[in-house]
C-alpha cells in the first residue's frame, strides 16, 4: 500500500509538468496537419460513425434496454465507444511511453511513473470534447439531464485511476518483456467485443460467459456510463460489481507499483 501511496504522490506533484508535455506532445503530432489538433475529436468521431453503420446495419438499429428502458442503439453504442476508445487509447499508448519517451527523464529530471499519465492526460482533451458531443447527440434525441447524471464524475474517477495503474503495469511489462505489446493488442481487440461496447452481451451469449464477461473493468466503466446517462441506477445500487471493481483495481495497483518501483532503475539499460 505504501508503493501506491509513494506512486500516487509522485504524479500529483509533478500535475502541471505532466499537463505541459502533454499539450506539447498534441500539438507536435498534429504539427503539419491542415486541421490540426482537431483530428483528435475528428478520429474519434469518425470511428463511432463507422462502427454505427457497421453494426447499426447489421442489428437493423434496433432499441436496446439498458434497465427498463428502450434505448436507441445509436445513443447506446454512442455512450459505450466514448468511454471504450479512451481506456483504449490510453491502454495501448500507456503500454509504450516509458519504452518510447524514457529520454525525457534525464533531460527534465521527473520520476517514470510520470511517463503513463502523461499519455493519460493527452488523451483527455479528445475524450472530454468527444464525450461533450455525446451529450449535444442525446439532448437532440430527447434525453433530459437527472439526477443520475452527477454520478458521471464517480465513473469518469474509477476510469481516470484504472487506466492509469493499469498503464504503469503495461508499461513496465513492456520493458521486462519486448513481445508485450503484441500480446496486449489482440487482447484489447478481444476485449471490445466482450466489454458489451457494440452489443448486448447478454443477447449474444449463455447467461454464464455473459456475467462472467461483465466482471471486467472495461465493462464495469461502460456499463456505469449507460446507467448514468440513461438513468437508471446508482452505482452502489450494484454494489457486488462495484466491490468487485475497486478490489481489482487495488490489486492492480499494488502489482503495477511493486514491479514498476522494483525495475525503473534498471529500465534504461533494459531499453
Amino acid at each position: 500500500m505504501l508503493k501506491i501511496v509513494k506512486i500516487l504522490m509522485e504524479v500529483t506533484s509533478n500535475l502541471p509538468l505532466i499537463w505541459i508535455v502533454a499539450r506539447y506532445n498534441n500539438k507536435a503530432t498534429f504539427q503539419g496537419h491542415f486541421l490540426g489538433v482537431a483530428w483528435e475529436v475528428l478520429d474519434p468521431l469518425i470511428q463511432i460513425g463507422i462502427y454505427f453503420f457497421m453494426f447499426g446495419a447489421v442489428r437493423e438499429m434496433r432499441d436496446v434496454y439498458v434497465g427498463n428502458i428502450q434505448v436507441p442503439f445509436f445513443a447506446w453504442m454512442l455512450i459505450g465507444m466514448t468511454g471504450w476508445m479512451f481506456m483504449n487509447k490510453v491502454t495501448l499508448k500507456g503500454a509504450q511511453s516509458v519504452q518510447k519517451k524514457i529520454s525525457l527523464v534525464s533531460k527534465m529530471q521527473f520520476p517514470m511513473s510520470v511517463l503513463p499519465a502523461m499519455t493519460l492526460s493527452s488523451r483527455l482533451t479528445s475524450y472530454f470534447v468527444t464525450t461533450l458531443a455525446a451529450v449535444l447527440i442525446l439532448l437532440s434525441m430527447g434525453f433530459t439531464p437527472n439526477i443520475f447524471w452527477l454520478q458521471y464524475f464517480y465513473y469518469l474517477i474509477a476510469m481516470v485511476i484504472f487506466v492509469y495503474f493499469f498503464a504503469l503495469l503495461n508499461s513496465t511489462l513492456t520493458i521486462i518483456f519486448r513481445d508485450y505489446t503484441q500480446i496486449l493488442n489482440p487482447i484489447m481487440r478481444f476485449m471490445m467485443f466482450f466489454s458489451g461496447v457494440i452489443w448486448r452481451l447478454d443477447e449474444s451469449f449463455p447467461e454464464w460467459f455473459a456475467r462472467l464477461m461483465n466482471l471486467n473493468p472495461f465493462s464495469y466503466i461502460i456499463t456505469g456510463f449507460r446507467f448514468t446517462f440513461f438513468g437508471q441506477a446508482f452505482f452502489w445500487e450494484h454494489w457486488e460489481t462495484t466491490v468487485f471493481f475497486w478490489l481489482l483495481v487495488l490489486l492492480i495497483a499494488m502489482i503495477s507499483t511493486h514491479l514498476h518501483l522494483k525495475f525503473r532503475a534498471k529500465f534504461v539499460d533494459l531499453v
